[in-house]
């Protein structure tokens, strides 16, 4: 998908997406989302609100770009790089593929996937998947190319997520994952080597989680 998106104005944000990224689509069937189409869902949902938190400016284009470059390239004030990565389970993703071709109801954790029964706090395994995807990135791209500025956006996608269902929870999920990571300050900043992380989470944008860790209610 090579679609280049030209925003000037926060107003004209929309309109200049189009339908690129408005729907996520299903992971099943002749019409199941792919990659691309996944990738450019999440980030039109960050860069909206990166915008209007100053962490991007306008003017600017978006693009795609190729592997092993980063997802995309954003051109304001020169050229930044934005990777999406899920923040997820093996397991539960493969249970949320199965749920979706059930035709019947099926409590979460019967298929396979995290959290069979109930109980639990989601906030731990929410905050241990987010460093998982952030360690996964070691090395690649996004953090190697230390001379541009680059952020990492993570999309928290499991079975932790789905249970983390309104505000409170999820506030609660990120004060644990602060917790998690003053124990590993060092090491996530040395593999992120530079990079801003952000997370797109249901309620709230967090920006620069290893750093100044801002929080912007979605719009």
């Amino acid at each position: 998908m090579n679609a280049s998106i030209n925003i000037a104005k926060l107003e004209e944000f929309d309109a200049a997406f189009g339908k690129l990224g408005a729907k996520g689509g299903s992971r099943t069937g002749p019409n199941r989302r792919t990659q691309d189409e996944e990738e450019w869902y999440i980030v039109r949902r960050f860069l909206k609100e990166a915008i209007a938190a100053k962490t991007f400016q306008l003017p600017l284009t978006i693009q795609k770009s190729h592997p092993p470059e980063p997802d995309f390239i954003v051109e304001h004030r020169g050229r930044t790089l934005i990777e999406i990565t899920e923040a997820t389970n093996e397991a539960d993703q493969r249970e949320m593929t199965r749920l979706e071709l059930s035709d019947k109801p099926i409590l979460l954790g019967e298929l396979g996937g995290r959290f069979e029964g109930g109980g639990g706090e989601p906030g731990h395994l929410w905050s241990s998947d987010i460093v998982e995807a952030i360690e996964r990135k070691e090395r690649k791209s996004i953090f190697s190319t230390a001379s541009l500025d680059r952020h990492l956006v993570v999309y928290p996608n499991s079975n932790a997520s789905f249970l983390i269902f309104d505000e409170e929870d999820e506030l609660r999920a990120f004060s644990i994952l602060l917790n998690v990571i003053d124990t590993k300050r060092s090491k996530l900043s040395q593999i992120a080597n530079g990079c801003l992380v952000h997370i797109l989470g249901k309620e709230h944008v967090f920006f620069d989680i290893l750093g100044e860790a801002r929080r912007r209610r979605r719009s």
